[in-house]
């Protein structure tokens, strides 16, 4: 299967690799400067719709709020360094007609520019942050949220400024700079009964239905809820018998929140009933599969139960309350889990050549979700179609995956598995990614963000 996803564009220069989501932890990588400067130099200029960071970064979201005008909304990104001196920066960005020198016929005409305006340092690697979620009390946030050593709260100065405004003489293509103003701490929360000593958090999830809430997942083993208008713990329980690696609320719900770990399996809990908890998913060594889809033999199955694989990060829907991807390390297969139906994989995603690092489903069409990894791919599928469709092209867009493949060494096909619908060949690999909000303008398209080594890029499709 992986032979039929074409390299639509191809990887430029030296290659950088980024974070790998072994254990929370990315793989040491001496080409990365830790720095603000050094690298190779055909890695350190950015392109048309392009920005690089001055370190590897991981931690990524795009602000849901809408935009206005040409405005592609706020971007915060973390950097995922291995000491106590790590980094946020806001984005501003916006959409800008691709530069006559940079255009090249059957590409795109957009392009997405990236203007630096905030940032502020992290004493611990940012494992994920999050824009506080859209509501209808307010037109817009400056409430940002990170989880690492602690959850700690950041305010962006309602002064910052943005646009044009931000630009100064020294722009590049896809580039602008400025003196970035500092982010605001707000609060630091813990709830170890140790200050000095806590566990680290591997990732948070914002509530959408009540954005007072949000939930932290720790490798001691517990979720937390915390009440931001209080700062305060409102619950923590025991949700694994191992390291916690994830943690998501579930659409439409302000009560149920699924989680993954260590233990290799998906939990489902409901906060009105706590006393017990739903495995959705765990290896029974029956659906196990190897790399090409083909049964895998009865010692490596029992293997596989004995020693389930870390499940690394979790993805729900957000259209459907019921379904979630989640995907294991070092896999190149992507699980569809409909908690309705606990225990096999609803659907099994394979178009990867390598480790699944990134999921995240589109906010704007049911059903279809993106993926990224080690094998510098980022992936489209669309869950509700199964034919596979081109979305359309160019250099910096998305192309099509010509079909379905053929069932893997001369088997039956998989009647529960999928082909990408679309592919795009990233010069890095790729370490997360993210869908951009809905443009104010349909001209525009609909754009996707995606990071890898220092480097985020905007793609059209």
């Amino acid at each position: 299967m992986n032979s039929s996803v074409p390299n639509v564009l191809r990887p430029g220069g030296s290659r950088n690799t980024p974070l790998g989501l072994a254990d929370i932890r990315p793989r040491a990588d001496s080409s990365v400067s830790d720095g603000f400067s050094g690298g190779d130099s055909l890695n350190t200029q950015p392109g048309t719709s392009n920005y690089m960071a001055p370190w590897a970064l991981y931690a990524f979201d795009w602000c849901k709020w809408p935009s206005t005008g040409s405005g592609a909304g706020k971007l915060a990104i973390g950097s995922y360094l291995e000491d106590g001196h790590n980094f946020i920066q806001i984005l501003d960005t916006h959409i800008a007609p691709t530069p006559m020198e940079a255009y090249a016929p059957g590409t795109s005409k957009s392009s997405l520019e990236f203007t630096k305006v905030a940032e502020a340092t992290h004493t611990y690697p940012v494992t994920r942050l999050l824009w506080e979620p859209p509501s209808s009390q307010k037109q817009s946030t400056d409430l940002l949220a990170t989880s690492g050593d602690h959850l700690r709260l950041w305010s962006l100065p309602s002064d910052t400024p943005s646009g044009a405004a931000a630009m100064s003489p020294s722009s590049t293509i896809g580039r602008r700079e400025q003196v970035p103003t500092k982010l605001t701490p707000l609060a630091l929360l813990s709830n170890s009964k140790t200050p000095d000593h806590t566990a680290p958090l591997t990732s948070l999830d914002w509530n959408t239905v009540s954005p007072s809430l949000i939930i932290t997942s720790s490798i001691d083993t517990t979720c937390t809820i915390w009440d931001i208008p209080s700062l305060t713990a409102k619950t923590q329980l025991i949700a694994h018998d191992k390291e916690v690696y994830d943690v998501r609320f579930c659409a439409n719900s302000m009560d149920v929140f699924v989680s993954c770990g260590q233990d290799g399996s998906v939990r489902m809990f409901d906060l009105r009933s706590l006393e017990h908890s739903t495995i959705i998913y765990e290896p029974t060594g029956k659906d196990e599969r190897d790399t090409q889809g083909g049964r895998i033999s009865p010692t490596l199955a029992q293997q596989t139960m004995s020693n389930p694989p870390p499940l690394l990060r979790l993805a729900t829907s957000p259209h459907d309350a019921h379904l979630l991807g989640t995907f294991a390390q070092d896999s190149n297969v992507i699980r569809i889990l409909d908690v309705r139906q606990p225990g096999q994989a609803l659907l099994e995603l394979r178009g990867h050549a390598g480790a699944v690092n990134c999921l995240e489903w589109s906010p704007n069409r049911r059903g279809t979700l993106a993926s990224g990894g080690d094998d510098c791919q980022v992936l489209i599928w669309d869950l509700l179609s199964n034919n596979s469709s081109s979305l359309t092209g160019g250099a910096g867009s998305i192309g099509g995956v010509p079909g379905a493949p053929p069932p893997a060494n001369g088997g039956a096909p998989v009647d529960n598995a999928r082909a990408p619908v679309a592919a795009w060949q990233c010069d890095h690999e790729v370490g997360n990614l993210g869908w951009v909000p809905r443009l104010a303008n349909s001209d525009y398209g609909e754009w996707l963000g995606v990071s890898g080594g220092r480097g985020i890029w905007g793609v059209r499709f």
